[in-house]
């Protein structure tokens, strides 16, 4: 019986810590690809590809390694139109929002930057329930039926 409970808390402690160094974020390169982006899970080539999008328009953008991410949301307009939006996974030294555009896109306003280091932080949560509200309204649901047939 013992040797069961040791397996399974093993397991478990195996999944847990997965899931904890798992950070999700979404993801998207284009004004068009963010009304609808992709998730995606950090590691390295995921940040490096982030990386390689902000050299594109930024100067100075530093090549980094690590074990920790920061998911990134940025959008920059010119005239009030977005122009450049990025989302994704990012190195924490690369230090994204404070990067200095090039000088062929020096007139782009930045209107957003944000490095959040939640899961499926970096996308703005307006008008969707999270999964946090969901989560209150069915323990008070449970705990109102425990009230009423208990």
């Amino acid at each position: 019986m013992n040797t069961k409970a040791v397996i399974v808390s093993v397991l478990v402690a195996i999944v847990c810590v997965q899931f904890a160094n798992s950070l999700v974020c979404y993801t998207c390169v284009t004004p068009k690809d963010c009304k609808s982006p992709k998730k995606v899970t950090c590691t390295n080539a995921a940040a490096n590809e982030t990386s390689n999008h902000l050299e594109v328009y930024h100067q100075n953008v530093r090549n980094a390694t690590s074990t920790r991410f920061d998911c990134l949301a940025l959008k920059y307009t010119w005239n009030n139109d977005v122009i450049h939006q990025l989302h994704g996974c990012v190195h924490p030294a690369v230090g994204p929002c404070s990067l200095t555009l090039k000088p062929a896109y020096g007139h782009y306003n930045k209107t957003k930057c944000l490095t959040c280091s939640g899961d499926k932080c970096n996308k703005s949560p307006a008008g969707k329930m999270s999964s946090s509200t969901v989560t209150i309204a069915a323990s008070v649901f449970g705990l109102l039926l425990v009230k009423i047939y208990v």
